[in-house]
């Protein structure tokens, strides 16, 4: 039998552009480090692992990803690093491309299995709806009206001490939206960019304004930002369909655990 290694595609130094899945891990592991230095917080990366702690309220602000699958690390290792990082009083999430073992036993709480979707670049983007504009976010008050927005949307009233309220994540990678009817936000998005992949985020619209098309308008702003480049983005089920109408593919269903503070 040949000793030759074999590419597996998560070698540490293989090319980001080996697989879009990998793309995806690389370019959010790179988002959460930026929200983490953005806050002034801090983010720490191995081979195997990649961690951020902007110390915020909001759970999927304090992130960490795996990098690697979970057959070619020292787990035990991986996970003892990884609640080593955070405060006891901090809670985050840890997501992983790849099924996990059962980490109930570490203190983690599985939030489910989101399915991962993918929209090649191309097609038309359809009219947006005649009462709606979309604005880009380019100040302090077009972030008031996102993070305002998304706050009530969902609703998420912790939301309110997110690092997204801060300026200095409009000098990144990452691209807001807010979507108005009149003079009154109604609805939001959102991508952060990297690697050759554009990841769409914090779509939100207000209650009495959902059925109208507005929400669908909004995840078109975030899917063509970079147009010629492909979006991916983390789906619920619920909303899976809607995706779907606008030409994203379903590609794999992703595992997320989350660690609630330690009394």
């Amino acid at each position: 039998m040949s000793d030759e290694h074999l590419t597996h595609g998560w070698e540490p130094d293989l090319d980001a552009g080996d697989s879009l899945v990998r793309r995806f891990v690389l370019a959010n592991a790179d988002r959460n480090a930026f929200v983490a230095a953005c806050a002034g917080g801090r983010a720490e990366r191995w081979e195997d692992l990649a961690v951020a702690d902007p110390a915020s309220q909001v759970l999927f602000d304090n992130a960490a990803v795996l990098l690697r699958p979970p057959a070619y690390i020292d787990l035990a290792d991986t996970l003892r690093r990884l609640l080593a990082f955070y405060p006891p009083e901090r809670h985050f999430v840890f997501l992983s491309v790849w099924p996990t073992p059962d980490l109930s036993g570490e203190g983690l709480e599985l939030m489910g299995h989101p399915p991962l979707m993918l929209r090649p670049p191309g097609g038309t983007r359809p009219a947006v709806p005649e009462t709606l504009r979309i604005v880009p976010v380019a100040d302090r008050l077009g972030l008031d009206d996102f993070v305002g927005t998304l706050v009530e949307a969902y609703p998420m009233p912790e939301a309110k001490g997110t690092i997204f309220g801060d300026v200095r994540v409009l000098r990144g990678p990452v691209k807001l939206f807010v979507g108005y009817v009149g003079d009154q936000p109604v609805a939001t998005s959102g991508a952060r960019l990297g690697h050759g992949i554009v990841d769409v985020e914090w779509v939100s619209t207000l209650p009495a304004y959902r059925g109208r098309g507005i929400g669908t308008a909004l995840t078109w702003a975030a899917t063509a930002v970079e147009p010629d480049q492909p979006a991916m983005l983390i789906a619920s089920d619920e909303g899976r369909p809607v995706y779907e109408a606008m030409g994203y593919l379903r590609l794999m269903r992703l595992t997320m655990w989350h660690r609630p503070p330690v009394a």
